[in-house]
């Protein structure tokens, strides 16, 4: 159990709340994690940790908030690594991870869809976190040479096949095939001679 220290700075706080409650979202779910349990591994008292975050949603969103931030500082930072002629291959390897880790955090993403129905900080977050993700996934397919005209509809093409994928629990073997196909698909789209970028 944390110590109370007072000495601890609103940051130094912050981002303990955010570990204990990112590791009991994952292991107990939404439901099963209360604000009480959360403060009482911190060390704090329960009114302590609504004065960080209002609500057990915003602490929620908060957290989901910190794994996306995550997961797209390191999908640029592999795309900033990656070798000409590699394209390709790396978009597959990008889509691959990036619906193998939303898998594994099934339970989190079916507790902000479902509760964006009713939570007006779950659709806020959750239409935010698709817009980071369409740009993210848009500075990707750029480097395939795709026409402008036409990035638009790959990424929501793409945004709606994770989704599906993710949503439908499918197998991350099944998730690999996937991506494999769409990424050599757009690979090979981008070498027809006939195609070009002409505006709407």
């Amino acid at each position: 159990m944390a110590s109370n220290r007072p000495d601890r700075s609103r940051d130094e706080k912050t981002a303990e709340i955010l570990q204990i409650a990112r590791r009991l979202f994952l292991e107990r779910g939404y439901a099963g994690t209360t604000i009480a349990a959360i403060a009482r591994e911190a060390g704090i008292a329960t009114n302590v940790v609504h004065w960080y975050f209002a609500t057990k949603d915003e602490l929620f969103v908060a957290v989901l908030d910190a794994i996306q931030s995550e997961d797209l500082e390191e999908a640029a930072a592999r795309l900033s690594r990656s070798a000409p002629g590699r394209e390709g291959e790396d978009l597959e390897e990008l889509l691959t991870d990036f619906v193998w880790r939303r898998l594994d955090r099934y339970g989190l993403l079916a507790t902000l869809h479902e509760r964006s129905h009713h939570s007006p900080v779950m659709a806020a977050f959750h239409e935010r976190a698709h817009e980071r993700y369409e740009q993210a996934l848009g500075q990707a397919i750029e480097r395939l040479r795709i026409p402008a005209s036409e990035r638009k509809l790959v990424v929501d093409a793409l945004v709606t096949a994770v989704e599906g994928l993710v949503m439908h629990r499918s197998s991350k073997r099944e998730a690999k095939r996937m991506m494999s196909f769409l990424a050599q698909r757009l690979l090979a789209d981008r070498s027809t001679p006939d195609r070009k970028d002409t505006p709407r």
